[in-house]
């Protein structure tokens, strides 16, 4: 019986070594991707942050081009209102007359010939 019990007590050491090593692997595999999980998870703020900046300067970009667009309207608008008085003034007084399209082009002046010495 001796045998047998130095035997089980073998088998069952081997099963504690077996057992101890598994879980020091599990603890070292855990701590590594424990590790490495907030690696990325660090880069995936740095990123986060990054777009964040990118897209509240896009924003702003956004708002001085609409700021741009409503003062070229105001601008064009303004423009267009001093046109039509432009024209009805001068419908009214009749001293501009209002163009027409020719279907001749424009000449130029006829030039003058200086005499040689």
């Amino acid at each position: 019986m001796s045998e047998a019990g130095s035997t089980r007590q073998v088998n069952l050491y081997r099963n504690l070594a077996l057992a101890m090593g598994f879980l020091a692997l599990v603890g070292w595999g855990t701590a590594y991707f424990a590790r490495v999980s907030a690696a990325i998870q660090h880069q995936l703020r740095e990123e986060l942050n990054q777009l964040k900046v990118s897209q509240d300067q896009l924003l702003a970009e956004r708002d001085q081009a609409k700021a741009q667009v409503a003062a070229a309207q105001q601008e064009l608008t303004g423009l267009k209102k001093r046109l039509e008085e432009a024209q009805e003034k001068a419908s009214v007084t009749g001293s501009v007359p209002v163009p027409t399209p020719s279907s001749k082009p424009a000449r130029s002046p006829a030039k003058t010939k200086s005499k040689s010495r």
